[in-house]
């Protein structure tokens, strides 16, 4: 496999759509499609507890057209590192202040066939009280403090539309306690 050439179809503020000429491993001219972002393609997403609960968010997310179950997250913003940027994620989105990281992962990518998006995910334990201020004006969030037993129920609604690293590490939670 080889990347021959790339080109950008057409662009906005914050995303690319990009034609990519390859070559497969049969040494033919392939072509792909890709969306990439503009400039920096790391995001951070915070799994946070605060005591025994999971700080979960239900997130109205345009692309879907309804409601999503995730975990704060943004993009890092240039000249932030991931601590700062996964603090201030939490205190924009959720109104909870991070108080302990317990660990980070490394980067890897949401969805490697149609994006060159990667996402660190960090683990950690906040204090405070919900505070919906910080949402900026695109930002339609619900913020949940969720024990255990009601993770593992939520999971089990039918309906409800998951961020599929979400539903991991949710699923992971109600089984384990992370």
């Amino acid at each position: 496999m080889k990347i021959l050439s790339k080109t950008t179809v057409a662009s906005t503020k914050y995303l690319e759509l990009c034609e990519i000429h390859y070559e497969n491993k049969n040494g033919k001219p392939s072509k792909w499609y890709s969306v990439e972002r503009s400039g920096n393609t790391k995001a951070v997403m915070v799994v946070a507890t605060k005591g025994e609960k999971l700080i979960l968010i239900k997130e109205y997310r345009v692309p879907i057209g309804g409601y999503e179950w995730s975990f704060p997250a943004g993009l890092i913003d240039a000249g932030e590192d991931l601590k700062t940027a996964a603090a201030r994620e939490m205190k924009e989105e959720t109104g909870f202040d991070i108080v302990e990281f317990e660990k980070i992962s490394p980067f890897a990518y949401n969805s490697a066939g149609m994006t060159n998006e990667a996402i660190a995910i960090a683990y950690c334990n906040v204090v405070g009280e919900i505070d919906l201020s910080g949402n900026e004006e695109s930002e339609v969030i619900e913020v949940f403090e969720m024990t255990k037993a009601e993770v593992r129920n939520l999971l089990l609604k039918k309906g409800e539309m998951f961020s599929a690293k979400a539903w991991i590490i949710m699923d992971n939670f109600a089984n384990t306690g992370i």
